[in-house]
């Protein structure tokens, strides 16, 4: 019975949730509700015009009565549902309905005695319950369980009145078995439409957890900013005029690698990467990629870095310090060649399995270059860089070295000591 109980009144297990989707939904609904609404109060209207025509003189007062005091409170129900606290204040429905019940309840008694219709009483009660009840199946959105409490009141209610006017058994029946079926349909609508829109909802919130995972995933590959504008079918291409570029490569690593197994590479991979990593957070710096050991950041490009030369020396000085922790960690004699240049690049995403921002341009072989040139254990920099750090970081005397590709050039190692 409990199964059956949570099958038809369903819930959200997370309250949070369930208060989301009624709110939400209330507030989709908000239009349509106003809509009809609207309409209602157009029809009234239309029927106080039309009175004359087809109502006596006797009856044209109370019902111009009657229905010109639904016509107020239909036009502020449309009026109110469009409010911010609509969708919270759930007793308003039922309250509108309770409040529009006795008075439509007059209309119809004053409809039977004018006999323009020349409908049973009973006949007129039913087919306007049953249109009021068809305007609450879109009004009680997201709340079975209320729609079926007012459902069985308005059964009720036909059924009282009928007994109380004291029609006879076969009206009462006949009547009653015809309009409780039909409210039972309208229950089912009202259920079903809820059931679909809990379904939509739920996919809706899969879909967006589904999505925060691929952002996430996305964001670790690129920069947010970077994302955002190939989220947007932005082609992304950016000039950078001065960005100071640092490569990083482990001495000897070929040979280190032979003789560890690679579970041991990997380990030695990951707490080398994550040294840099860390020093990237730490200076402000931007992580590009890694290639085999090798690693490249840049400063001054996408991510804004106050004196960028000066933080890419920074972070270098700072991951030859940690290469000590490695060793000891590891037992291994852990060095690196560290070669920062700065310069104008190119900076882009290409299209393919795997995306990435990277940086093209001659500052960026400079750089390669001289990591290649660096000591072990030392950083390497280009004459650039040595302008743009002079007077805040400590260089021995430049040499000339020859970079393929480029030729005889001066270098500066910074002074660790």
């Amino acid at each position: 019975m409990a199964s059956l109980s949570g099958l038809v009144f369903q819930r959200f297990a997370d309250s949070a949730e369930e208060r989301r989707y009624r709110d939400e939904l209330r507030a989709g609904h908000a239009k349509f509700i106003r809509a009809l609404m609207v309409i209602g109060a157009v029809m009234l209207s239309l029927y106080v015009v039309l009175m004359p025509i087809y109502l006596s003189f006797e009856t044209i007062v109370p019902s111009i009565i009657a229905e010109l005091a639904m016509v107020p409170l239909l036009l502020f129900y449309a009026w109110y549902v469009g409010q911010p606290g609509y969708a919270r204040n759930w007793w308003i429905d039922t309250a509108f309905f309770a409040i529009l019940v006795p008075i439509q309840l007059y209309f119809i008694w004053v409809l039977y005695q004018s006999g323009v219709t020349e409908w049973p009483f009973y006949a007129i009660l039913c087919y306007n319950q049953m249109l009021l009840l068809s305007f609450a199946t879109l009004a009680f959105a997201a709340s079975v369980r209320q729609f079926a409490i007012w459902t069985t009141i308005t059964v009720a209610y036909v059924l009282t009145m009928l007994i109380v006017l004291d029609y006879p058994s076969n009206v009462v029946v006949y009547t009653t078995t015809f309009y409780a079926p039909f409210a039972g349909l309208l229950g089912y609508i009202n259920w079903a439409s809820d059931d679909k829109a809990r379904a939509l909802f739920d996919a809706g919130i899969k879909l967006d957890a589904e999505k925060r995972k691929s952002d996430a995933l996305l964001y670790n590959v690129l920069p947010q900013s970077i994302a955002h504008r190939l989220q947007s079918g932005e082609a992304v291409a950016d000039a950078f005029p001065q960005v100071t570029i640092v490569f990083v490569d482990i001495v000897g690593f070929t040979r280190m690698s032979q003789a560890m197994d690679p579970g041991q590479v990997v380990t030695l991979l990951n707490a080398y990467f994550a040294k840099a990593d860390a020093g990237c957070d730490l200076f402000g710096i931007e992580k590009v990629k890694t290639i085999g050991d090798a690693y490249m950041a840049v400063a001054g490009a996408i991510v804004p870095t106050p004196r960028p030369a000066k933080a890419t020396v920074d972070f270098a000085s700072y991951l030859i310090g940690a290469t000590h922790d490695i060793s000891r960690a590891f037992d291994l004699d852990f060095k690196l060649h560290i070669g920062i240049n700065t310069g104008p690049v190119v900076g882009g995403v290409i299209a393919g399995k795997k995306m990435l921002y990277d940086y093209w341009g001659d500052a960026i072989n400079v750089a390669s270059r001289l990591e290649g040139a660096a000591p072990a254990n030392g950083i390497t920099v280009s004459q650039a860089t040595y302008d743009a750090t002079k007077d805040s970081c400590r260089y021995h005397e430049p040499r000339l070295v020859t970079l393929k590709g480029i030729g005889e050039v001066p270098v500066y190692d910074v002074d660790l000591s």
